[in-house]
């Protein structure tokens, strides 16, 4: 996969995120797909990344991206990591807070590996520690 193709994938699975499609995004995932996430931890199969993403959608919505970078490996392992920037409203239940209707921006990267065009595994990284302190989970004392 050239960084061509890895950009361009991960702007159609953005659009798709953006607009909470569960359905479409279920289609960028093989069968047995594998997401590792702070916030969900191990996700394994459509089935449970289906409701992680309903969750998600639950507890956050009016998402937007930035692209600030992606790399891909053209090997055998067919991996590619995206670099980018999120902003999304609280509006719903996490971890048992009702929605604030805060909008938080978080910086993160996503490591896929592909099988045939799908996400056969995904790495999910960012500050979930800051997240929570900007949603008021976790109170943060200066230094």
């Amino acid at each position: 996969m050239t960084n061509d193709e890895a950009r361009a994938f991960f702007t159609r699975f953005l659009d798709v995120w953006t607009r909470e499609s569960v359905s479409e995004i279920l289609e960028f995932y093989t069968e047995t797909a594998r997401i590792e996430s702070p916030m969900f931890h191990t996700i394994n199969g459509r089935a449970d990344i289906e409701k992680s993403f309903k969750d998600l959608f639950r507890a956050f919505d009016d998402w937007s991206f930035r692209i600030d970078d992606v790399v891909a490996d053209s090997g055998p392992d067919n991996r590619a990591v995206l670099f980018y920037t999120g902003q999304q409203s609280h509006r719903g239940d996490l971890f048992g807070m009702p929605g604030t209707g805060r909008r938080v921006e978080v910086n993160g990267a996503l490591l896929m590996r592909l099988e045939n065009g799908r996400i056969a595994s995904e790495r999910r990284l960012y500050d979930f520690t800051g997240l929570l302190v900007k949603l008021g989970v976790l109170k943060a004392k200066a230094v």
